[in-house]
């Protein structure tokens, strides 16, 4: 694509790529498939760093629900699944406004990838230091049995 001069990458994720965190007893285990799609999220928004400046585009599509096969499949519809029509339809305006990632059911997408930013702005920063933080350098008779 590099050697062509033009292309796009599209890869698709889920909402639940931003879910690890999360504790909510009514989302399904989910350890393998979070993982998978953290993993795609974060692939794809890397990439797009290295090749920002070249005509080569990428984005990550994270949609909630859609209804599909594999939805009902699973012994249930789900009323607030979204069309895989419409999943598409969103990756390609999404590409037209040159969004890395498409949310296609988040309305202020903008200011929510924002703050997800400056965590991690904030992670990166505070965290990259040649100490430990004090929480872990406390005397040994104040550290809590293992």
């Amino acid at each position: 694509m590099l050697a062509a001069g033009e292309g796009t990458i599209v890869t698709v994720a889920s909402l639940l790529a931003f879910s690890a965190g999360q504790g909510d007893p009514r989302m399904p285990r989910r350890t393998l498939y979070v993982a998978a799609k953290a993993a795609t999220l974060a692939f794809t928004r890397t990439l797009a760093g290295e090749l920002a400046g070249t005509p080569v585009r990428t984005q990550v599509v994270c949609p909630g629900v859609v209804a599909t096969d594999w939805n009902s499949g699973a012994g249930r519809e789900i009323p607030w699944a979204m069309s895989p029509v419409d999943v598409a339809s969103a990756s390609l305006a999404g590409l037209r406004l040159g969004e890395t990632v498409c949310a296609p059911g988040l309305q202020d997408q903008a200011a929510a990838l924002d703050a997800l930013d400056a965590a991690e702005s904030v992670l990166l920063s505070g965290g990259n230091r040649p100490t430990p933080a004090t929480r872990y350098t406390a005397r040994a008779g104040d550290m809590p049995a293992l």
